[in-house]
């Protein structure tokens, strides 16, 4: 699958109070776009504070799927129709724009497929614990892309030859998706990768935020090629409860 991915950072002008509402107003929104473009699924994001903690870098994230390119070409050419124009107008009020980017990725799902599918079909809420990266200076999108594929939930340690996986069991979560940002033609995304891990607790996801902020304090940021913004330093880690 195809994922389009929508990062949100609240306009000032807008009540933090607001925010939530008017984020779900906005994403749900894509339900009623004409059925040979409309997402295959819609999900909403929006961060949980308690969880994250203060100055998040994203107020909400929402996230869109599509089957293959030709779909996903067809909801960006409805994007430009009135009916497009008229959402992106109502996003423009609630967001800053230099800080909402959008990532199209390739979704890539390594743990718990069984799980998704029931999620989705369930529907509801869950939490989600999402972070998002910027390869190294010296890799390739391409090299970074395969680093990150072959280690995932690992961490090298300064002077191991091999990767050690740092999280236990307990806080790897009931699903584990990475998202690669698909080539472009001109330019390049703002960000490298963006994962996702659900889970059902609020204590296995404290677990996971405390288990990564340890293993990264101990590594010089060279060692972290593959999540070389180190997360937690930038802000762009986040808990968010998402919704379909």
């Amino acid at each position: 699958m195809i994922k389009r991915i929508q990062f949100a950072t609240r306009s000032k002008d807008l009540p933090e109070s607001a925010f939530p509402a008017a984020w779900r107003q906005v994403v749900t929104a894509a339900a009623d776009v004409p059925p040979e473009a409309r997402p295959s699924r819609i999900a909403v994001c929006t961060t949980l504070a308690d969880l994250t903690g203060p100055n998040p870098k994203h107020d909400g994230i929402g996230v869109e799927w599509f089957a293959d390119p030709a779909h996903l070409e067809r909801f960006t050419r409805w994007l430009e129709t009135p009916g497009g124009l008229a959402l992106r107008d109502l996003l423009d009020r609630i967001v800053d724009r230099d800080a909402s980017p959008a990532v199209v990725a390739d979704e890539s799902v390594l743990r718990g497929p069984d799980w998704l599918e029931r999620r989705w079909r369930d529907g509801g809420e869950k939490l989600k614990h999402m972070a998002i990266a910027l390869r190294a200076a010296e890799l390739t999108p391409a090299e970074f892309a395969q680093r990150w594929r072959s280690r995932p939930g690992q961490i090298r340690r300064p002077g191991s030859a091999q990767a050690t996986v740092m999280i236990p069991d307990e806080a790897r979560g009931l699903a584990y998706v990475q998202n690669h940002p698909r080539p472009r033609t001109a330019g390049e995304w703002a960000d490298d990768a963006v994962n996702e891990v659900y889970f059902d607790d609020a204590w296995r996801l404290r677990t996971r935020r405390e288990r990564l902020r340890e293993s990264r304090a101990a590594l010089p940021a060279r060692d972290c090629a593959f999540v070389d913004s180190v997360l937690e330093g930038t802000g762009a880690e986040a808990i968010f409860q998402a919704s379909i």
